[in-house]
């Protein structure tokens, strides 16, 4: 088999089971949802903005200490004062929505889009900061979230994680990327035989590929000397030592799946265990995760982490995400993550327009 043909299997196995690393706010969710349900989930989950910080102090959170710009914006954003939110970007900032095409590099534009997810929320609902990941030596800063109604309850399918990059002398956002949790959740055990099958064909076309393979400079540096925990956790899966992976985590981790194909949650390690070594059977040796940028905040025991995926050094269209981990305060261990892995297929940011009138009618 050539080498495109070799590739092109490569990514297909990749894209259904790329979730040996990710996380997953929230159990699968049936496809048999009444209309009701399905359009309140779909125009949440598809149309949410960044999140305003809860009015509650967080647990890894510490409530005396200063508002960065970030929790600022959220905190703008959810009292609709659109112009104090786009005033913490930077003059030559970027801003990047996972669900939607292109990338928004002007305050006008910048401010449209924060409009708009307003006017297709009702009244009083809000985003919520679940855990936040400040790098007080980087500037960097990492979020997980959810939608909540006027009521506190939360929308179903609208949890997500951003990244942010800030300047270290005004703190104004730089950069941004945000993915939100996918509306329609795949069915396991379809999923499980899609990625056995793709496995079995993989491992057949494998003996045919060189052994020599080489790589970028950008996975190259996966094979650094891990500074963090995090960091050590991602080399030992670019390795495939799972052993070493599975030693980052607590015996109690919750550890979860949140992407396009695979949708699961994975309590103690034993669990884990089964499906790291399972998925490290799966996947080609030539796939490997990239740590694009990392939000270490020692503080708060919270690791926000930016990634791409590349398969022989070449990086995968719409395979780019972000995580948040938390860890336990007295071993330093991970006790938790969350993973979001940017939508598949995006659309148009004007699309929200059309929705906007109909989510009226529904509340």
């Amino acid at each position: 088999m050539n080498l495109f043909s070799h590739r092109t299997v490569s990514c297909v196995v990749v894209i259904f089971s790329r979730s040996v690393h990710t996380f997953s706010p929230s159990k699968p969710v049936p496809l048999s949802l009444s209309r009701d349900q399905f359009v309140e989930s779909l125009l949440y989950s598809a149309l949410s903005s960044d999140p305003p910080k809860s009015s509650a102090p967080e647990a890894d959170q510490d409530p005396s200490a200063t508002p960065s710009k970030v929790e600022r914006c959220y905190q703008a954003w959810n009292d609709r004062n659109f112009d104090e939110a786009i005033s913490c970007f930077s003059d030559d900032f970027s801003y990047d929505d996972g669900q939607y095409l292109g990338t928004i590099t002007d305050k006008p534009t910048l401010k449209r889009s924060l409009e708009r997810n307003a006017e297709v929320l009702p009244l009083g609902c809000k985003m919520v900061i679940d855990h936040i990941a400040v790098d007080a030596g980087s500037g960097n800063i990492g979020s997980c979230w959810h939608v909540e109604r006027g009521d506190g309850t939360t929308v179903p399918l609208t949890r997500g994680c951003s990244f942010y990059t800030t300047d270290k002398t005004t703190g104004l956002i730089k950069t941004g990327f945000k993915v939100t949790e996918m509306v329609v959740k795949p069915n396991k055990s379809f999923s499980d035989n899609l990625v056995e099958s793709a496995s079995k064909f993989l491992q057949a076309t494998e003996k045919f590929s060189s052994a020599s393979e080489t790589f970028s400079s950008s996975t190259q540096q996966q094979e650094q000397e891990p500074k963090s925990l995090i960091e050590k956790y991602f080399q030992a899966w670019n390795n495939r030592d799972m052993i070493s992976a599975i030693d980052c985590f607590t015996d109690d981790a919750t550890y979860q799946t949140e992407d396009p194909v695979f949708v699961d949650t994975f309590r103690g390690k034993d669990s884990l265990r089964e499906h790291l070594l399972k998925n490290a059977a799966t996947l080609p040796s030539s796939c490997q995760i990239i740590l694009d940028d990392l939000a270490i905040d020692e503080s708060n025991g919270t690791f926000g982490v930016k990634w791409h995926l590349e398969l022989e050094g070449v990086g995968i269209p719409n395979l780019r995400g972000c995580s948040m981990y938390t860890t336990d305060k007295e071993s330093g261990l991970l006790k938790s993550g969350y993973d979001v892995t940017e939508s598949p297929v995006k659309a148009p940011e004007f699309v929200q327009d059309f929705f906007a009138p109909f989510t009226k009618l529904l509340f």
